[in-house]
């Protein structure tokens, strides 16, 4: 049986201390021998065991957690933005559990807990590490939330939140620290959130770490939808009004959760038309302090701490919209756990909230940092004539993206790579994006390049001269991409003529801006299914610009390719196939829509061995300008099917393509192309 140890601070006190929990149990309920083992322990839960084991050590960790942060006011200024030093650590290794484990499964190690000393000698043990990212304090000098601060991205100096600031203050020294502990240990970073991932790939103590996205996870059989009314008669709610619910509301000074923009948010909100006072009441759950509280416009009523899962989902429930200001965050478990009870979420658009709130889906993205923007997402959700399918889409959302048991799978099919390594070879890919004026997708697409665990990835982006942000986006990655490529071009396949004569790989595979590699794990697995092929293929899913999934493409991945098997439609996409890179020439640019078919054919007609991967390899966004200049793509896919399967069967294949398209409209009312 697999055994993992998870090292976390707490017990349970805060987000990734509930997040360690809560993955332990999807673990255990999958059958994985996994434990936790905290540094100070809060609760009495039996399974859960601690570091400081008898009353003499809790108390000596005790005291230097609160002497951290005694010690910490002489150097950081009066902001309420958490900061962590490196002080204070011990030594883990030397319990039976940890040198049991398979896995050494790391989480939120600060307040003298792991510091960069007790993390190196980890690698004593030889064992896979694997380290989730709760905040950003594992790649940065001692902050855990940045703001707009980046350092980070090289070398952290000169730090904001000191007192006594410079390049070679207390900020720089725990950077240096942090990067010969992390020589020295090689672990695997997973990040909840792709702004997580984001951050990671562009850190500097981050270089030559591999990482993948894998969020968090709750207990969907607790936190449930319920009947409004019901739900607001339990929780002592009035059930004729429209409720906003809120959490932890620490002070009108608050930075991190953005109390000003709530309160701005709400007076705003009184002043609109059609909004009537008395309909609407706020509810506040996690203050600790009942007499510090910011006075709102609309009644409110403050719930204090709520520490049963079970009373705080019924609020969860009784609630007709979620309210959160924060202005960073990684994968905060408020907005998860109110859409798994079918309430839709009203937040500024940052960290990785996006990556769970779909605009006017499931909740509302409000501009960042604007308070009138955010005074629009509530106004929108009180006067939406649907509210009983945006409640619908939160839970869906959860269920099909966060749940423990697809959360506890992509874990264990982590843990099982490390421990199994699949052999990779020296078979270098080459990846080409190329791009122009596509702002909002492109960080997706170089992300899920850079998020392989495949070692021998060449990547290279060829950008047309965008003028509307996209090539800031891409040189935040510099350092991880081989070759940018930035000049006008005479269309796309002018640009992946370009991407193509710049390739150095064995084997080249396009992967356009909006589309991204399967999983982190696709491209090991492509060449983990053979060796040696000319052609490795395999199935692609489509999704829409919000990046939900439209199923599988309509033309199914044959069971085995061959040049002939274009003759009823592209039934092989060019995000989903790797062609030896010696059979291919450059793209034909008589064609300006519909090349990439006569590109593969001409490479199918030489390949002696061509290999289906027989699984999802590509996600690819639909449109682009075979959609937009749809007449004219058709009528180049006429052209280069009648030169490879000749005039006549070119007909009558295209009879039967539009049949089976005609039916596929029928059933579904979409085309998948």
């Amino acid at each position: 049986m697999l055994k993992v140890v998870q090292l976390n601070t707490y017990d349970g006190n805060g987000g990734a201390g509930r997040a360690c929990m809560r993955l332990n149990q999807a673990l255990l309920a999958k059958g994985i021998d996994s434990k936790i083992i905290v540094h100070y322990k809060f609760g009495k839960d039996p399974l859960i065991k601690t570091f400081s084991s008898n009353l003499i050590e809790k108390a000596y960790t005790a005291g230097r957690i609160v002497a951290e942060r005694i010690l910490a006011k002489r150097y950081l200024k009066p902001l309420r933005t958490p900061f962590s030093f490196t002080w204070f650590g011990r030594s883990v290794i030397h319990h039976p559990d940890v040198k049991n484990a398979d896995i050494i499964h790391l989480h939120w190690v600060n307040h003298s807990f792991l510091n960069p000393k007790h993390l190196a000698e980890i690698a004593k043990l030889n064992k896979p590490v694997i380290w989730t990212f709760h905040d950003s304090n594992a790649f940065t000098g001692g902050c855990h939330v940045r703001y707009s601060c980046d350092h980070f991205e090289k070398e952290c100096g000169n730090c904001p939140l000191l007192m006594d600031a410079g390049p070679d203050d207390i900020s720089h020294k725990i950077w240096l620290q942090k990067h010969e502990a992390y020589n020295g240990l090689d672990f695997t970073v997973i990040a909840p959130s792709s702004w997580m991932l984001a951050s990671v790939k562009i850190a500097g103590l981050m270089k030559g770490k591999d990482a993948i996205q894998i969020p968090n996870t709750l207990e969907t059989d607790i936190f449930k939808p319920l009947d409004k009314i019901s739900a607001k008669r339990a929780a002592g709610l009035p059930e004729d009004k429209f409720i906003f619910l809120s959490g932890f509301m620490p002070s009108r000074k608050d930075l991190h959760k953005g109390t000003s923009y709530l309160l701005e948010s709400m007076a705003m909100l009184k002043e609109r038309a059609g909004i009537t006072i008395d309909q609407i009441e706020l509810v506040v759950f996690g203050n600790r302090n009942a007499e510090d509280v910011p006075d709102f416009p609309f009644k409110t009523t403050f719930l204090g701490t709520i520490n049963n899962d079970e009373q705080l989902a019924t609020c969860y429930a009784a609630a007709d919209a979620f309210l959160t200001t924060s202005v960073e965050d990684n994968l905060p478990y408020t907005v998860m756990e109110a859409l798994a009870c079918g309430t839709p979420v009203i937040a500024f658009t940052t960290g990785g909230i996006p990556d769970m709130v779909q605009h006017e889906h499931n909740g509302y993205l409000a501009t960042y940092r604007s308070s009138e923007s955010f005074t629009d997402g509530m106004e929108w959700i009180i006067k939406h004539p649907d509210r009983e399918t945006l409640n619908q889409n939160a839970r869906k959302s959860v269920l099909n993206n966060f749940s423990e048991n697809i959360i506890a799978e992509k874990h264990i099919q982590l843990y099982n790579k490390l421990l199994n390594p699949l052999p990779q070879g020296n078979r270098k890919l080459s990846i080409i994006t190329v791009v122009y004026n596509n702002a909002r997708d492109i960080e997706r697409t170089i992300l899920s390049v850079l998020g392989q665990t495949y070692p021998n990835i060449e990547y290279i982006v060829v950008d047309g001269s965008s003028t509307d942000g996209t090539l800031e986006i891409i040189k935040r990655y510099e350092n991880r991409i081989a070759k940018i490529i930035s000049e006008k071009d005479d269309g796309i396949y002018d640009a992946m003529n370009k991407g193509l004569a710049a390739a150095t790989g064995e084997y080249v595979l396009f992967m356009n801006s909006g589309d991204e590699l399967y999983s982190p794990d696709t491209v090991s697995n492509v060449f983990a299914t053979a060796t040696d092929a000319d052609i490795y293929y395999g199935e692609t899913e489509m999704i829409d610009d919000k990046g939900e999934s439209l199923g599988r493409r309509r033309h199914a991945a044959p069971r085995q390719f061959t040049w002939r098997s274009f003759k009823y439609g592209m039934s092989v996409s060019h995000q989903a196939i790797y062609i030896r890179r010696s059979l291919t020439r450059l793209f034909d640019r008589r064609y300006e829509l519909s090349a990439d078919i006569d590109w593969i054919l001409r490479a199918a007609k030489k390949a002696k061995k061509i290999v289906n991967v027989n699984q999802y390899v590509a996600r690819y966004l639909v449109g682009g300008m075979s959609k937009t200049k749809h007449r004219q793509s058709l009528q180049e896919r006429f052209r280069i099917m009648k030169v490879y399967y000749g005039l006549l069967p070119t007909l009558f294949n295209h009879g039967v393509i539009a049949v089976n398209l005609g039916w596929y409209w029928l059933k579904n009312r979409r085309t998948n192309d």
